[in-house]
């Protein structure tokens, strides 16, 4: 009878362990939600006629986004030569943008508004530092592939307009949102199917 007990009591903590780890995680996912600042990220319109701009990997096709703000000015090479990865604490420009506010090597303290990133010291520019983002990749469908092309090429190549995908940020937490083309969404423009990672 002892037994029976003791299985029971050890089945509902099991059940109650497996339950409390999805409310977790879905807890934090709703609490970075609400207090997660939302950023525009201004994409840099160059055209290169050998890559179409879009990808693939495990989770699907992607279009790879380039960023005007993707380097930092740094003054020693050789410290800098020596760093792998970095953190990147982003404030918000005049018009709205996002901006890089510093460039750390420690985690940041006294704010949420930042990412981890890999950085590199740009070969053409040595006072350069080149930052790879985490989120330069915009999903979207397999069956999109030849219209996304086509707007890569109208739209995310022409310096005249501004593009930005907007990404909300909390301590290296973060999500994208739109991909907005000339005050326009990618989803508009597109149709209806579409998917963010």
């Amino acid at each position: 009878m002892k037994t029976n007990r003791f299985v029971i009591g050890a089945f509902i903590l099991v059940a109650l362990a497996q339950l409390y780890v999805p409310f977790q995680i879905i807890s934090n996912q709703a609490g970075f939600a609400e207090t997660g600042i939302e950023f525009k990220f201004k994409t840099d319109n160059r055209f290169n006629p050998d890559f179409n701009g879009i990808g693939s990997d495990l989770n699907g096709k992607f279009i790879w986004l380039q960023f005007r703000e993707d380097h930092f000015k740094i003054t020693d090479k050789k410290y800098w030569e020596k760093v792998r990865k970095a953190y990147v604490v982003f404030a918000t420009d005049s018009d709205g943008f996002a901006k890089i506010k510093s460039v750390v090597t420690q985690k940041p303290v006294n704010t949420p508004n930042w990412v981890r990133v890999r950085v590199n010291v740009n070969w053409k520019d040595s006072t350069r530092l080149q930052l790879f983002y985490p989120f330069n990749n915009y999903y979207i469908q397999d069956t999109q592939t030849k219209k996304v092309e086509s707007i890569i090429k109208n739209s995310l190549c022409d310096t005249l307009k501004t593009n930005y995908l907007k990404i909300k940020i909390k301590e290296n937490q973060f999500t994208a949102g739109e991909l907005i083309l000339n005050g326009v969404p990618f989803k508009e423009i597109i149709g209806n199917t579409w998917r963010t990672n």
